[in-house]
């Protein structure tokens, strides 16, 4: 019989005031007496120190080690209060500043590029009852009033793949649960750490984290006993999450993750109340870059905008990472202003936003939703107003435990999963064709319509069988009426190419080509000089068709070309023509025209005409004793260029 816990409920960061009574108090939205800030790049140590100090700030490591400016080293990696972002301070006032006087003070020294609030961000969790055997989220047989089928087509996915080691979850979240009889074979392991010596930083370089086997505890950083250094989940979320992603499969225990095989590695940055600030995130995606983690899971969020939050978030971009996070559980409309909800918001490309389905493919109650920001939705649980035993989100919770969870924090790990599925089956995929492939294979939902980007909920195994976009488009042009396309083919299992081409001028795309598998190349002979056209490609089989490549653009130019110069002509009396020569001078034309009259003729004649990029011409049609005279021009569709200069010559008897 499995073990079947609760959970806790946490509160948005909201005060809510009720008729006739007292406000209930919530945490907190911000570290009260802390700084965020980031200085211009390459001023002065003095002036650096001058601006804390003047806020009577002390500087807070990484480590959690406070420092007076005026000891501080800036030559000491050690005492960075960010390792990858060193013009990034963390900073702590006395409360006679306090934060807002030191926000105000700091924001206008002109070496600040901006300094703001150390905000609490809380995880997406929404309340939920316990006691549900079936993991409908991965295969829906109708289970619990279910609709068939809506669920991720998991079991479809896995008769193609079910996983690799090769790919690492980071899970920034409430630690995980990793000694979890169905989580312990798939965690992440530091394994310079695990061999070490026990309470001595044993990375190489030294990073700072002592014993960070399993991943870490960014609550906790320096002088801490170890029980206090490692992720353990004391909550019961990031297990959750982390069963969602990755519970070992087939393994005869508990329950099965999206993904059978992968790594997890437990970043710890939510306390027991469910609240985590910012200095803690960033310092955990900063430890998955540089740890090297494929992708994070982040099911959490907050509605105050963070500019270094979001570069964190950036420099995970630029090492490669995708960032899946939630779109929050608070029934709103994250694309109007005034209701945004970060990290969802933030626009950068690796960012892959999550909305929250229910067993019937609906949009839960509780989830926001967002056309632009939020790109898909997943299985996440109900809503208000319904029995959550039978549609919520079974997964692994600690303790070699089991139990149920909502809100978009259970839809978010799904994509997770998949997306990790993707990068193990397809090696050498950068995070926007994996973000590109997930949307583009969406099951498309009427519930889900103008809600968010996709408009569909995540198919795990269409993700997979669909082929993923092209590369690499260029198009060029290459005569007066024709561009040339090339592009990178990224798929093992297309049957062919969609080219697909608009004038600058329209809205959209229209479909004028269709092509075989493993072509990279196409004519487009169908333009006009002097229109813009943008191209794209995608690749289709039995399944669908691929997100579209990036777009390039390509223009037939309409301006004339350029006079042929140094024309030459010879008299060649092996085959008694004349041999005329030029030098092309242009680089658009269509042709060239050859002109010619004798001495004899009062006018010109054009007498032929050859192709772009010749320089040659042989006229067999001349007498003998005789003067010619000969002169060529360049043309093309917007018309000829000027004549050459005119070449002589006398043909003699023969």
């Amino acid at each position: 019989m499995r073990k079947v816990i609760s959970t806790i409920f946490f509160l948005p960061s909201l005060v809510f005031l009720l008729v006739g009574s007292n406000p209930i108090q919530t945490q907190k939205e911000y570290v009260p007496n802390e700084v965020l800030v980031k200085f211009k790049r390459d001023i002065s140590v003095y002036s650096i120190k001058e601006a804390i100090t003047y806020v009577q700030g002390k500087i807070i490591t990484y480590r959690r080690v406070e420092i007076e400016p005026f000891v501080w080293e800036s030559s000491d990696p050690s005492q960075r209060s960010f390792r990858l972002d060193p013009d990034l301070f963390h900073i702590k006032v006395p409360e006679t500043v306090g934060t807002e006087q030191a926000i105000s003070t700091l924001s206008k020294d002109p070496n600040v590029k901006y300094a703001e609030k150390n905000f609490i961000y809380h995880i997406d969790r929404s309340p939920y009852d316990p006691y549900f055997t079936e993991q409908w989220g991965l295969h829906n047989t109708g289970q619990g009033g279910g609709t068939t089928d809506a669920d991720i087509d998991a079991p479809e996915a896995w008769d193609i793949f079910t996983g690799t080691p090769g790919v690492v979850v980071a899970v920034i979240d409430t630690g995980v649960d990793y000694n979890h009889e169905d989580l312990s074979d798939n965690m992440w392991i530091n394994l310079i750490e695990y061999e070490g010596t026990p309470g001595v930083d044993d990375d190489y370089p030294p990073n700072g984290y002592i014993d960070d086997i399993y991943g870490y505890n960014f609550l906790y950083r320096q002088y801490m006993p170890p029980e206090k250094r490692n992720p353990l989940d004391d909550v019961g979320h990031g297990t959750h999450v982390a069963g969602i992603i990755g519970a070992v499969g087939n393994n005869g225990k508990g329950v099965t993750g999206v993904n059978w095989n992968v790594q997890i590695m437990a970043l710890k940055i939510f306390d027991a109340s469910g609240g985590g600030a910012t200095d803690d995130i960033i310092h955990a995606i900063d430890y998955a870059i540089e740890k090297n983690a494929t992708l994070s899971n982040n099911s959490w969020g907050g509605s105050e905008y963070s500019a270094p939050l979001r570069d964190a978030i950036e420099r995970a971009k630029n090492a490669g990472q995708l960032f899946i996070c939630s779109a929050g559980n608070d029934s709103r409309d994250i694309d109007e202003q005034g209701n945004q909800y970060y990290p969802a918001c933030y626009d950068l490309g690796n960012i892959i936003c999550v909305a929250s389905t229910t067993n019937n493919d609906e949009l839960s109650d509780f989830s926001n939703w967002g056309h632009i920001s939020a790109d898909l939705g997943a299985p996440g649980g109900y809503g208000k107003g319904q029995s959550p035993n039978e549609d919520d989100i079974y997964s692994t919770l600690p303790n070699n435990s089991y139990g149920f969870q909502k809100g978009t924090s259970m839809a978010t790990p799904y994509v997770s999963g998949a997306a990790a599925l993707l990068l193990g089956y397809y090696s050498g995929l950068e995070y926007w064709q994996v973000k590109n492939a997930i949307i583009a294979s969406v099951d498309k939902l009427a519930s889900l319509s103008e809600k968010c980007v996709s408009e569909g909920r995540l198919n795990a195994h269409k993700a997979l069988v669909i082929p993923i976009s092209p590369s690499n488009l260029n198009a060029w042009p290459t005569a007066w009426t024709e561009i040339d396309l090339s592009w990178q083919d990224n798929s093992v299992n297309e049957q062919g190419f969609k080219i697909e081409r608009k004038r600058a001028d329209e809205n959209n795309f229209s479909e004028i080509a269709t092509l075989g598998n493993n072509i990279t190349s196409y004519k487009d002979e169908t333009v006009s000089a002097g229109v813009d056209y943008d191209y794209r490609i995608k690749a289709y089989n039995q399944y669908g068709e691929s997100s579209p490549s990036d777009t390039d653009s390509a223009k037939v130019p309409t301006n004339t070309p350029d006079a042929p110069s140094h024309i030459e002509a010879h008299f060649l009396w092996s085959t008694h023509q004349v041999e005329l020569a030029w030098s092309d001078s242009s680089n658009n034309e269509q042709g060239f025209a050859i002109e010619r009259r004798s001495e004899y003729e009062p006018s010109w004649q054009e007498i032929d005409r050859v192709g772009a990029n010749e320089t040659m011409y042989y006229d067999s049609n001349v007498d003998p004793d005789t003067f010619y005279y000969y002169r060529v021009r360049a043309y093309n569709p917007s018309g000829y260029s000027p004549y050459s200069s005119v070449a002589t010559i006398y043909v003699p008897w023969y």
